[in-house]
């Protein structure tokens, strides 16, 4: 007998928080009051309460229930029933329909289920229903409180009910639709009506969170109005200037008319008035839901976490109690302690336990760093590089973590344990707050090192397995009200599987589909457990016995998802993986249900999975059907394509969201890159390594693209002009900021000719335009101006679809320009570039734009304007995470705080670049001496004494303070 019958008449404890308003449990002759059940319909059906009947297995009887409970108390008759749920009904409906509610009176759903030849109803109370309750604290019904603060709460509350998709499991019946397209509607509207009320609270932060959900939405404007709105009550002008300039663009892309309302906003903001009124349509508020009006919001930005720790909070740890007791001592002995222990005995848990209890109050920061993503040690520094967002070299590493108290985790780290040992004693020499924490299958026996072995749940922790299964099984099934015969049905399952978390955790999510007795039998027949690698054997006997019961098509799309270095998306899995019949992306979801494959969150806005590293190994070592090489031939081509149709994007309005596609790719990509430079594949080395070379460099990664480049563009075989040029544009780039003149003028030479091959106008007039830079340096007039004519002929040829290098050649002019000394024509084309930027989105130019203004303005005897548009174009460098560019911002801003006589401040500002440049890849002296280095001698010379006392303050700042300080500095002075 199934499980789930024994316990229908169970009493599941209630759920407190879920429902206000359902007033106490009453009992009538000794029977439970119907009162006490709650319905919820978001997300799909669940009961709870006293009193509540055992969950409902099939879909017809779910969408009964759930027509039943969207008008509770009301009679529907048999037709009406028929016509909710049968699109056409056969003759054979209605006694279906009849046989149907028979059942779930007779499966303990009888006292809820009253009827006769009336008809059918639920006997529940409209507020025990969660969308009823829901469109009632909307005020869908009429009824509103005229409080602001009250109105708040309400739709805070309503917010917290929706739990996921409404009716999620009978989306198919006629019924469904229109409730759900309703229900969004009003989560829609008010989601921007909260937005409204939190802004005029001056709560921004509530309203960018209420707005969340529509991150995406270019379409309609109020979305973009509201969003600018709280973006610039916040304090973050100049996220909300490009949240503008993003809804602008995509306007004229698409061809629509530019309201003069959304030119009038920016300008509002950038004067730092109110930017929540003024463009039609909005006005103070969102019109409220009881009206209908449709609202929108979007989102704050990317929304990572700054601190690069565990991105969300993960299940309530189950016992371990004694483990975190053990690692507080080990910690405060030690800055560097190891948990060791089996495959899936639960390292990685309890390390992410230990980094969430010390956030706050043992570490000021903490970064999470998984190395399941690397396959050999030399990717090591790469990877972590990539985790902090520095340069790949121990001393900016060492940067990024210092001057604080900070706890590095290092996940999984048995498979390059000595590279681990190396760094972790590099940077706890160099770091004197830094803390690290390792999770391995064995130790690194290290001077120093405290080891915490962490058991599996067997003896005195036997019980915190038992409440892991029950806990696991109820998410995976929902069930509830365990009968002692259950437990202790558990409790031997739990030992047959050795203790471990993750085993127990498979086993527990079988219950969806199989009873308790089968889940124990089918383990069973695996036979006796503990021969050979002891609980390592009991872990894939666990996989083995999951996968043992799935198709042969999921088992090898399994085989084949266990390729991936890091998370992958459903398009990856049907570009690469290949079952003969089957869709693997329907593979892949039905493996998620399983659990052998785990949602790894979003990239970009596409849905990401992974596999545990446990099953990962399992999968490698049992289930590889085919040749690595053609699975592996498919990986590069597919991520060659996925790069060049993703990488362009960072040009564009979408950066954003391009960006953040590209870091959750970022190990396969590399992956993929040096594999085609292993192979001898130079075709496909170059163009990876043609399309990723700005987002290495982008992300500070300088040194690990340039030997990349250089490794692709050395593999023998023919030469492919277009994809070298693009990899030598970022080169060039990449060489002048690490300060190497002779490294950047070989490149630029490399660029030119490989732009001029493949004639390509668009790198053609960029390579040019350079070279006219480097004459302007150089003081050679002549090759300068042949060079810029040379330059604007290609520009004649550049098509629609490259406007970005037209904006890029603009401001590369403006410097040669500014260089050769004539700065009206330098203004007027840096002026041009960032008017094309905007107008296309393309974040770079338009920082790159302000930074060589600013120059200008400084040099023409015009600080105090410069800051103002150097600290615009920090602003759009930190909104695409490029800090490289940021720094270089900050370090002309001190240069013109310098020539405003405030001495002191462009000392504190000159002191945080020089601490905060090396952690990034940038070399303020190296990378831009010839323009800032004098003014540095000045600064230095009229603080005396007082020159290193300055720089000190300011290496202990980050740059929002410098912004911030150098709008109050140039205010003042």
């Amino acid at each position: 007998m199934r499980l789930a019958r024994r316990a229908r008449d169970a009493r599941a404890p209630s759920a407190s928080g879920v429902l206000d308003g359902c007033g106490p449990v009453t009992r009538r002759h000794g029977r439970v009051a119907v009162t006490a059940v709650r319905i919820h319909l978001f997300g799909g059906l669940r009961v709870t309460g006293e009193g509540a009947p055992p969950p409902v297995r099939g879909a017809i009887p779910e969408a009964i229930l759930c027509r039943l409970a969207l008008d509770p108390e009301r009679l529907f008759t048999t037709g009406e029933l028929v016509d909710a749920l049968w699109p056409a009904a056969s003759d054979s409906v209605v006694s279906s329909l009849r046989a149907h509610l028979s059942r779930l009176r007779t499966r303990g759903w009888g006292e809820l289920l009253p009827g006769g030849r009336g008809g059918y109803r639920l006997a529940v109370a409209p507020e025990a229903v969660d969308v009823i309750r829901y469109r009632r604290l909307l005020g869908a019904d009429g009824t509103r409180s005229d409080d602001p603060s009250a109105r708040a709460a309400a739709l805070a509350e309503a917010e917290a009910l929706w739990t996921g998709t409404p009716l999620a499991r009978v989306i198919e019946f006629p019924f469904a639709p229109p409730v759900i397209a309703e229900l969004g509607m009003l989560r829609r509207a008010a989601a921007a009506e909260r937005a409204d009320l939190e802004t005029a609270a001056s709560r921004p932060a509530a309203a960018l969170a209420a707005l969340a959900p529509w991150a995406d939405d270019l379409e309609d404007d109020e979305v973009g109005v509201r969003l600018a709105g709280a973006l610039a009550e916040a304090g973050r002008i100049a996220d909300a200037l490009a949240e503008v300039d993003r809804r602008v663009a995509h306007r004229r892309r698409a061809g629509a008319t530019v309201p003069e309302a959304w030119a009038r906003l920016r300008d509002r903001i950038a004067r730092g008035e109110d930017g929540r009124a003024g463009v039609p349509g909005t006005g103070g508020g969102a019109g409220g839901v009881a009206t209908g009006q449709s609202a929108a919001g979007a989102a704050a930005g990317p929304g990572a976490d700054a601190s690069g720790g565990p991105s969300r909070r993960p299940r309530d740890l189950i016992g371990r109690a004694a483990e975190l007791d053990r690692i507080a001592d080990a910690r405060a002995q030690s800055r560097l302690v190891t948990l060791t222990g089996p495959a899936g005995v639960g390292k990685t848990r309890l390390a992410a336990e230990v980094a969430r209890r010390g956030s706050g109050t043992d570490d000021d920061a903490q970064w999470f760093v998984d190395l399941t993503v690397i396959r050999s040690p030399d990717r090591l520094m790469g990877a972590v590089a990539e985790t902090l967002g520095c340069a790949s070299e121990i001393d900016g590493i060492a940067a990024a973590l210092g001057g604080r108290r900070t706890l590095v985790v290092f996940d999984n780290a048995e498979h390059v344990l000595g590279a681990t040992a190396a760094l972790a004693a590099a940077l706890l020499e160099r770091c004197a707050g830094l803390g690290v924490l390792v999770t391995s299958r064995e130790a690194m026996r290290m001077a120093g090192e405290r080891v915490v072995t962490v058991e599996p749940l067997l003896g005195g922790a036997l019980d915190d397995a038992v409440e892991l299964f029950l806990q696991r099984a109820g998410e995976s099934s929902g069930m509830t009200g365990w009968t002692a015969d259950d437990r202790d049905a558990v409790r031997r399952l739990c030992v047959a599987l050795d203790g471990l978390p993750l085993a127990i955790e498979l086993a527990a999510a079988r219950l969806d589909v199989l009873s308790l007795e089968e889940v124990a039998g089918s383990l069973e027949a695996l036979g006796p457990q503990g021969s050979g690698a002891g609980r390592h054997d009991s872990l894939d006997a666990a996989i083995d016995w999951s996968v043992g019961m799935i198709s042969d098509d999921e088992r090898s799309t399994l085989g084949q998802l266990a390729r991936f270095s890091g998370p992958f998306g459903l398009d990856a899995v049907a570009g690469i993986c290949r079952v003969e019949g089957a869709d693997p992306r329907e593979s892949t979801i039905a493996l998620v249900r399983r659990s052998l494959v785990v949602p790894a969150g979003s990239g970009g806005g596409e849905r990401r999975f992974r596999l545990l590293d446990t099953v990962r190994r399992y999968a490698r070592s049992h289930l590889q059907t085919e040749s690595d090489i053609e699975w592996d031939v498919r990986h590069g081509r597919w991520m060659a394509d996925y790069a060049g149709r993703t990488a362009p994007l960072l040009r564009s309005a979408s950066a954003s969201k391009a960006r953040a596609s590209l870091r959750g790719y970022a190990a396969d990509l590399q992956d993929a890159t040096a594999r085609a430079i292993r192979s001898g594949d130079r075709a496909l080395a170059v163009e990876l390594v043609g399309s990723l070379a700005w987002f290495w460099y982008e992300r500070g990664q300088a040194d690990e693209a340039l030997n990349l480049i250089d490794q692709a563009l050395a593999v023998p075989g023919p030469r492919l002009s277009g994809p070298e040029a693009r990899a030598l544009y970022a080169a060039t780039f990449m060489q002048a900021v690490g300060g190497d003149p002779l490294g950047t003028v070989h490149a630029l030479r490399r660029f030119a000719e490989a732009a001029d091959a493949a004639a390509d106008p668009a790198h053609a007039m960029i390579a040019h335009t350079l070279l006219g830079s480097l004459a302007a340096v150089e003081g050679n007039i002549d090759t300068r101006q042949a060079e810029l004519a040379i330059a604007e002929r290609w520009r004649a040829e550049v098509g629609e679809g490259d406007r970005w290098a037209i904006a890029d050649h603009l401001y590369i002019r403006g410097d040669a320009l500014r260089i050769a000394g004539h700065p009206a024509q330098a203004l007027d084309s840096l002026e041009e570039g960032y008017r094309l930027a905007a107008e296309i989105g393309h974040t770079w130019t338009l920082a790159a734009s302000c930074y060589i203004t600013g120059k200008v303005l400084t040099e023409v005897g015009r600080p105090r304007d410069a800051v103002g548009i150097l600290r615009t174009g920090a602003g759009h460098s930190l909104a695409r995470e490029d800090r490289i560019s940021a720094l270089a911002a900050v370090n002309a801003i001190a240069v013109a705080l310098g020539e405003l006589g405030a001495f002191e401040d462009a000392g504190e500002l000159f002191g945080l670049v020089d601490a905060l440049g090396p952690r990034f890849g940038f070399h303020p002296v190296a990378s831009d001496g010839s323009y800032a280095e004098p003014f540095r001698a000045r600064a230095a010379a009229a603080l005396g004494a007082a020159w290193d006392a300055a720089r000190a303050r300011g290496a202990a700042r980050d740059v929002a303070w410098a912004l911030e300080r150098a709008a109050a500095v140039a205010a003042r002075v």
